[in-house]
């Protein structure tokens, strides 16, 4: 899908506070399973983005404060995988993502806290390039080889990828 012009940079590069303030925060219960004690009281938590109105939920902890943390987690995700950046916008890495990125080798952990604008940037150059990794590697100034295990970090990143390979009549990336 693509997003406004810019993608999801915009909203990924936010201090968490500032991007918190773009959502509605919804609390409500959730039963835990077993019919534990787990969320009897209002600590599920969902985050809905108002610009884009994409959503994201947790609901795991008793704590609030946790669960409105993994949602925010999880809504930034969303947000890196569904916006897309217009092509005839330019595609520069993000300053915050140029420690992962040395020659010829790229690291990223779905943990880190730069995970999430990780996906948008590789995503977006994926579709700029039309979907070809070969493209993609030579912009990245990596082989073709070490550019297909960067789509499979995680399952969601692969689908997202895919689905950008599948709009051009490629075939899927495997793991």
């Amino acid at each position: 899908m693509t997003g406004t012009a810019p993608g999801a940079y915009p909203f990924l590069a936010l201090a968490d506070q500032v991007f918190l303030k773009q959502c509605i925060l919804d609390v409500y219960t959730a039963s835990g399973p077993g019919g534990q004690k787990r969320n009897r009281t209002y600590s599920a938590v969902r985050l809905t983005h108002r610009p884009t109105g994409l959503s994201a939920c947790a609901e795991e902890s008793r704590s609030q404060h946790e669960n409105r943390e993994r949602a925010l987690r999880r809504l930034k995700i969303i947000l890196a995988l569904r916006l897309r950046a217009l092509p005839e916008h330019d595609w520069n890495l993000p300053e915050e993502l140029l420690p992962y990125f040395q020659p010829a080798v790229i690291r990223m952990n779905p943990k880190n806290e730069h995970y999430p604008l990780f996906c948008a940037a590789m995503l977006d150059l994926l579709f700029r390039q039309r979907g070809s990794l070969s493209t993609t590697a030579r912009v990245l100034g990596i082989s073709t080889a070490q550019c297909g295990p960067l789509f499979v970090i995680s399952k969601e990143l692969m689908a997202a990828a895919n689905a950008i390979r599948a709009q051009f009549g490629l075939k899927p990336i495997k793991h």
